[in-house]
């Protein structure tokens, strides 16, 4: 059967209680009716797949309360894995833990060929959400007040259990919001583009930058104001102009410092002269240039670590995808036949042995192979993060080497000038006119430090200058790329809201005659924000009535799934809603026809699971059914309570 992605099959459920199995049950593809008496266990056991899958449960049955753990075997986009999580009732958001395989092949692997996942995600682990959507090719979506969407919000569209308020379109959750609701909706819609959301989170980025940048461009517009009231600003030309004129002083006072240095020197009173000034200067440049080079050392090595680094993650994405190219190979390659040999073309009359390649009859095990590249893809995506995490850090080192340098650089040009003045002027017992000549000399040095600070604000001013155009120009391409991204997921989820809605009318008009709307209805409306559904605007009927339109939904919302190859529904849906709302044995057997009708009508993978006491005849058999009728005496969990 034809396979559209992200497709979700749950095909074995396991429920310990410490190191005795208590429910041991394989699903599988199309239609699977959980069926027993009331209050024989059906809805724990969809609860337990429903949190084996990532979803979050508060209240727990008594008899759920005495398991330990749940493992979901699944296949996802035709990769099995194994997802286990323990039973806590105490403490919420569980981590999970992923194997690469079968749960077969799970039970009896290492620890270590598992991996754990927590609920959350941090700086330098994911969660088990975002390892599940990357197993089903769903984009990360975070939502600007509820962070990013994990398999709990997933699933709340997924799963129509017994206790949720039979009007409202998702599971119930005690502190809820509708933006999240209608991102869930999109999301699983196909009109959520991720693309979009990065753009918008640049945007914002972007638009905190450009504003610190213009606040800073302002507050040193307001610091350097005019230069000595006059109408000339600050510009590069008048810094260098200033520049010139304070270099012609320098020399001049210079000259006249040596001058009169000569005479001192020439003079009958002679005074005493040491070298320790220049010793003191030739050292303190030495020590500042080795400085320098350890530095520039540091960063050019940490540089190369960086780009081999980059090379090593550009690597591992790639390794990604051939190991998926594999995969599909794997999965096909038992479809290749020969008619005739490819090398003397005599014809091959032989039939193969089962699993075996048509030509050289060796054995393979392709399920074997694709428990290895999904146990590969899984190590490999964390070594992608890890190593990311690696290169921030070393970014960071990298940017605080750079301030570095350039001070250690401003140091090394002042103590190097200082070299060479006392190089030209030995030490000596300066004389009044000596050391008004040196006091000159440090004003004009100390004016010539302020021209360079004045000198570097200019820079700063002008490559703030520079950044808050690139700023702009990015932000104004980024919010023209969003809003042609938005009217094509606008497009779609008018087609998406469309084709849901032409499922759910369909799936009313084959209900028994019981609510005269649910006959021929014009439209079917519904809100994911608003969490609501209407049928020729009326969304007021009775329990059962509402119990058969939020089932016909949760159907119709799959069918449509299965039509469409853009929706990013899982194709997966489990329905358990009409127990408790007086809904009549025959008109919930005629909802399994329909249940059935759409299953067979589907080209496409996909799974219904459907709880009920009151199974239609013609779904008794085992091609849709799971484990045996659940009884008070039998029940679907092997725990008794005295």
């Amino acid at each position: 059967m034809m396979r559209y992605e992200p497709t979700l099959i749950v095909t074995r459920v396991v429920v310990e209680r410490g190191e005795l199995v208590v429910y041991n049950e394989q699903f599988h593809e199309g239609v699977n009716v959980v069926r027993g008496d009331n209050s024989s266990g059906k809805s724990t056991v969809l609860n337990f797949i429903f949190y084996g899958l990532g979803g979050e449960l508060a209240d727990w049955s008594a008899v759920a309360r005495l398991c330990t753990r749940v493992v979901v075997e699944a296949r996802i986009n035709g990769r099995m894995a194994t997802l286990s999580r323990e039973i806590s009732e105490s403490a919420g958001q569980q981590p999970m833990e992923i194997f690469g395989g079968p749960y077969e092949v799970a039970v009896e692997a290492p620890r270590s060929d598992w991996i754990r996942y927590p609920y959350k995600s941090t700086s330098n682990r994911e969660s088990f959400s975002q390892a599940i959507f990357r197993l089903l090719g769903i984009p990360e979506v975070s939502s600007d007040l509820s962070g990013n969407i994990t398999m709990h919000q997933i699933l709340r569209l997924l799963y129509a259990d017994q206790l949720s308020p039979i009007e409202d379109i998702f599971r119930f959750e005690r502190f809820d919001q509708a933006n999240l609701r209608d991102t869930v909706g999109r999301l699983l819609c196909g009109a959520y583009d991720s693309d979009l959301y990065d753009n918008e989170q640049k945007i914002k980025e972007y638009g905190k930058e450009l504003d610190k940048v213009i606040g800073q461009l302002h507050s040193l517009f307001t610091v350097l104001g005019r230069v000595g009231g006059s109408d000339q600003g600050l510009t590069v030309e008048w810094i260098q102009a200033q520049r010139n004129n304070l270099d012609r002083d320098r020399n001049s006072v210079q000259l006249a410092i040596e001058q009169a240095e000569a005479a001192l020197f020439s003079s009958e009173a002679k005074d005493k002269f040491t070298l320790d000034s220049q010793e003191a200067a030739y050292h303190r440049v030495q020590e500042i240039q080795s400085n320098l080079v350890r530095a520039r050392q540091e960063r050019d090595a940490l540089t190369l670590t960086i780009a081999d680094s980059d090379a090593f993650v550009v690597s591992l994405r790639n390794k990604i995808e051939a190991l998926r190219d594999t995969e599909n190979v794997a999965e096909n390659i038992g479809e290749v036949s020969f008619q005739w040999c490819p090398a003397c073309y005599a014809p091959l009359e032989d039939e193969p042995a089962p699993h075996s390649c048509h030509l050289c009859k060796t054995p393979f095990d392709s399920e074997q192979t694709q428990v290895r590249i999904s146990g590969l893809i899984l190590d490999t995506s964390l070594q992608i993060n890890q190593s990311e995490e690696i290169q921030r850090r070393r970014a960071e080192r990298l940017s605080q080497l750079d301030i570095s340098l350039q001070q250690s650089e401003e140091e090394w040009r002042q103590a190097s000038q200082h070299l060479a003045s006392v190089q030209r002027l030995p030490s000596s017992s300066l004389r009044e006119r000596i050391g008004e000549l040196h006091r000159r000399a440090g004003y004009l040095e100390r004016q010539v430090e302020d021209l360079n600070q004045k000198a570097k604000l200019v820079d700063t001013v002008r490559e703030l200058s520079s950044r808050r155009e690139d700023l702009e120009g990015a932000i104004a391409g980024l919010k023209s790329f969003n809003d042609a991204l938005r009217a094509q997921q606008q497009s779609r989820l008018s087609t998406a809201y469309t084709r849901i809605s032409e499922e759910v009318k369909e799936l009313l008009r084959n209900d028994l005659r019981r609510q005269d709307i649910f006959e021929d209805p014009e439209s079917v409306s519904f809100t994911f924000g608003q969490n609501k559904v209407a049928v020729d605007g009326e969304n007021y009927f009775s329990a059962s009535s509402r119990a058969i339109l939020k089932s016909s939904f949760y159907l119709g919302f799959l069918a449509a799934a299965t039509k469409t190859e853009f929706f990013r529904h899982p194709r997966f849906c489990m329905i358990d809603t009409h127990e408790n709302m007086g809904v009549e044995a025959i008109r919930s057997q005629n909802f399994q026809l329909q249940i059935l009708r759409v299953s067979k009508e589907s080209k496409v993978e996909h799974q219904i699971i459907y709880a009920t006491a009151m199974i239609e005849p013609a779904l008794e058999d085992e091609a849709y059914t799971v484990g045996a009728f659940s009884t008070s005496d039998e029940k679907t969990i092997g725990i008794r309570l005295n």
